[in-house]
């Protein structure tokens, strides 16, 4: 079924993320395991163009639809309009901050959602938080898109964001269950801000009205709730005594085979938190060092730069 809502972010530039592979997984529901990367450069990976992707979407990423549109129809407010989207990102520690950097886990989830997935975002992780250090707990993010079923029937399905960028894939994982069993069992604060400010997420109100009725009307229309989570991580391969053409083959082979390594841990993890009944939608995608680099990719953005500078800042 065709989604008539619109995305948010620029689907131009999109393609700087290859896609690898997409392995379902053999459990009840429709599961997926979809392996991207960026290109890469000399056996790097090309971090100006996921930065020259990235900020033009930073404004998109942190603000409503109905704040977008206003600043659309003011030329003068396109220009200031990344100083005031960065002023709500969290400051970037120096020594000691072992999540530095970790919002961009959530940017890229949320492009991911939206890009690949075909989920408008209804929330970002910045629209669910009280202050830039004081994160409100739930999810990483709240997406939306509908599916038909086979009697014609249409469903809501209200993609909850978690999002992961930690060196190691297992850390990532288990990290990312952690976080969903809880969201699982303790949170309402999603729901409740999808309450008070769902409005402001459509520029048409008979757009919010639509959505509103499968979330709150008693009785209300079918809806479901599904998971998309982003794990980014440190990649294993170094590829030293590889000529370039040699690498950009091995590094593709060797990654996939680093994610897949994972599947029965992801399986059981689903087992475990009895998670069987949802749907899951995961997002690879390596890094050099991914604790490092997520840190310097966001310290550049929160610094305004034209470019990526990747002798750092």
């Amino acid at each position: 079924m065709k989604n008539i809502y619109k995305n948010t972010s620029f689907d131009t530039g999109f393609g700087i993320f290859r896609k690898l592979s997409e392995t379902s997984l053999d459990i009840v529901n429709n599961n997926y395991l979809r392996l991207f990367m960026l290109n890469t450069e000399n056996k790097q990976f090309n971090y100006d163009e996921l930065y020259e992707y990235l900020l033009p979407n930073i404004a998109r990423y942190v603000f409503d639809r109905r704040k977008i549109s206003e600043i659309e129809q003011n030329p003068q407010r396109v220009y200031t309009v990344l100083s005031e989207a960065v002023a709500h990102l969290r400051e970037i520690a120096e020594n000691g901050d072992k999540g530095a950097g970790g919002e961009l886990g959530e940017i890229l989830l949320y492009l991911f959602l939206e890009q690949d997935l075909k989920a408008p975002k209804l929330f970002s992780k910045v629209e669910l938080k009280t202050s830039k250090q004081d994160y409100i707990k739930g999810s990483d993010g709240i997406h939306f898109k509908f599916r038909t079923t086979e009697d014609g029937k249409k469903i809501l399905q209200l993609v909850i964001g978690e999002a992961k960028l930690q060196n190691t894939l297992s850390a990532g994982i288990k990290a990312a269950f952690e976080s969903l069993h809880t969201y699982i069992t303790t949170n309402i604060q999603d729901l409740n801000l999808l309450d008070t400010h769902l409005i402001n997420q459509f520029v048409n109100e008979e757009e919010a009205a639509e959505i509103k009725s499968y979330i709150f009307e008693i009785p209300r229309k079918k809806r479901e709730t599904i998971f998309g989570i982003f794990i980014g991580y440190s990649i294993n391969y170094k590829g030293e005594n590889d000529n370039n053409d040699i690498y950009d083959k091995n590094i593709i082979i060797e990654n996939e085979k680093q994610v897949l390594a994972y599947v029965d841990l992801i399986i059981e993890s689903i087992n475990k938190y009895h998670l069987s009944n949802y749907q899951f939608n995961f997002y690879f995608l390596p890094f050099h060092d991914a604790q490092k680099d997520r840190k310097e990719i966001m310290k550049q953005i929160k610094n305004q730069r034209p470019h990526y500078n990747k002798g750092g800042t």
